[in-house]
């Protein structure tokens, strides 16, 4: 029987039979994969922080016929200040579905892994800048997965409508800023670092949410309402 050992990240956990669960983890080394985590359920199980979704663990796994058994894992870091607040809650449970949705090819999947780490880590010290942080991480996935391109000779004086096929941009009054433009470019391009530590004023921050909210939904043409909850008590 073949084993492998990695890093990860636990995206979603579901109950499978009586005290077992089916762990969807966003793995260093081996993309998203599906680990069966035997017992974990059970009161006093060491391994019951499997059930616990956006934390970064050491796992173990047994494969057999193609499917991933849970042998031996512990925590790496446990982000617990995204239980803290419903900002960073509702955030961080679209970080995990959109990581859940992408198809991404084997060549990526460890920069996958490396911005969710940055993500997750990111929204549960700082929950204030969710709005932020939402398109960082929003753009940045569609980067990857290869859905937006760099825009060139943007005024910052200027507003601009991005086609949502991802490949022109026109001059549009009733557009994003420029500046909103600038922003997304350096989302594309920065290093993981840089991207969850960028600052922007309110009204920037409103755009993009909003901008690469509607980009998202079109390119994985799915409706992504995480958030939702929060407008609706801001309203």
């Amino acid at each position: 029987m073949d084993s492998i050992s990695s890093r990860g990240i636990i995206l979603n956990s579901r109950e499978y039979k009586d005290k077992d669960r089916l762990v969807s983890v966003l793995s260093k080394d081996h993309g998203l994969i599906t680990i069966c985590a035997k017992g974990c359920g059970k009161q006093g199980s060491k391994n019951a922080f499997m059930s616990i979704p956006f934390m970064v663990i050491d796992f173990v796994c047994s494969i057999s016929h193609g499917y991933y058994y849970l042998k031996d894992g512990s925590i790496v870091e446990n982000n617990s200040g995204i239980m803290n607040s419903l900002e960073s809650l509702t955030t961080a449970s679209h970080f995990a579905e959109c990581l859940m949705d992408s198809s991404l090819p084997s060549e990526n999947s460890r920069e996958a892994y490396e911005l969710a780490a940055y993500a997750f880590y990111s929204i549960a010290t700082r929950p204030q800048d969710y709005k932020v942080l939402y398109s960082a991480f929003n753009w940045r996935l569609l980067t990857i997965v290869g859905f937006t391109i760099i825009y060139e000779d943007i005024d910052p004086k200027l507003r601009y409508r991005p086609g949502m096929s991802g490949g022109d941009i026109r001059y549009d009054n009733s557009g994003i800023s420029g500046r909103a433009v600038q922003a997304l470019n350096f989302f594309a391009t920065c290093s993981l670092a840089e991207l969850f530590a960028v600052k922007l004023t309110d009204d920037i921050a409103d755009e993009l949410k909003a901008f690469t909210h509607d980009y998202l939904c079109t390119q994985f043409d799915k409706e992504y309402d995480a958030l939702s909850v929060l407008e609706d008590l801001n309203n």
